[in-house]
């Protein structure tokens, strides 16, 4: 019980989260504020802020505070969950590319073959299926999110624990998904060709591949996200050849994403 009710004591790092999120808040309504100042085009955060006037679906009768909140929780989603989670998985892609560099060569092959001096487009995209690989080895050794969490809607019985209806019940993602019986002995490994015949021939249970989530609740912005992941190491790749410093420092840190606790730093020239 007192786990429970720990983060609403005002201890010091409770303090720090509250005056953290205060800012982020007040940072975000100030970027709201001088939207609806200004003129503005049909993009995401104007979707976002029309949304907001029927939010009382979500939170109750509309009231200035329910506006601001809808808008602000909706932002911290399109940033952290968009965002971050992106620009991290390009970043173990780049340092599995630097620590693999017969993968970095494959890849930048293709890249050059499909797209010579053009800028990718859709067709480009959808074509490159080295660079899919390595992005979806990257997901499954590196995914974004630590733990996927579902709450049971009845009483179940798992072998033999019994989990009660509205237990929350957390899935390692990163665990699940570097187990042996499950993906082979070399498991641990970099091996994007595990993906040459899709998710399906990639692991005995394709369900153990969670990178967004699995079932109803899977992540909507996931195409998106691998659209943009080509896009990015598309042009790093038709541009520079990279490999790690030797000042590099592999530690993984199980934070809101999965992130490298000191940074991922590059040797970088033009390729």
């Amino acid at each position: 019980m007192i786990c429970i009710f720990y983060r609403f004591l005002p201890s010091k790092n409770n303090r720090a989260m509250w005056k953290l999120e205060e800012e982020i808040n007040s940072m975000i309504l100030k970027v709201v504020k001088q939207r609806t100042e200004a003129s503005y085009e049909k993009d995401l955060l104007q979707m976002v802020l029309e949304g907001a006037k029927s939010c009382n679906d979500y939170y109750g009768p509309s009231t200035n505070s329910s506006h601001d909140k809808f808008i602000v929780d909706n932002c911290k989603n399109i940033y952290f969950a968009g965002h971050e989670t992106t620009a991290i998985t390009a970043t173990w892609s780049l340092m599995l590319l630097a620590a693999h560099p017969e993968w970095q060569a494959r890849a930048r092959a293709e890249v050059l073959e499909i797209c010579g001096d053009s800028p990718p487009d859709a067709n480009m995209l959808r074509n490159m299926k080295t660079l899919t690989m390595v992005i979806q080895e990257t997901l499954r050794l590196y995914p974004p999110a630590a733990f996927v969490i579902r709450a049971a809607l009845e009483d179940i019985t798992f072998k033999d624990i019994m989990i009660s209806k509205g237990m929350n019940i957390q899935i390692p993602v990163s665990i699940l998904q570097r187990q042996c019986d499950l993906w082979g002995p070399d498991a641990h490994k970099f091996n994007p060709e595990r993906f040459a015949h899709g998710i399906v021939g990639a692991c005995k249970t394709p369900q153990a591949y969670m990178p967004f989530g699995v079932g109803p609740h899977v992540c909507a912005g996931q195409h998106f996200a691998m659209t943009e992941l080509k896009v990015i190491l598309t042009l790093i790749l038709s541009k520079f050849c990279f490999s790690l410093s030797p000042g590099y420092e592999h530690s993984p840190a199980f934070r809101l994403v999965i992130v490298p606790e000191h940074g991922v730093t590059l040797r970088v020239r033009t390729a």
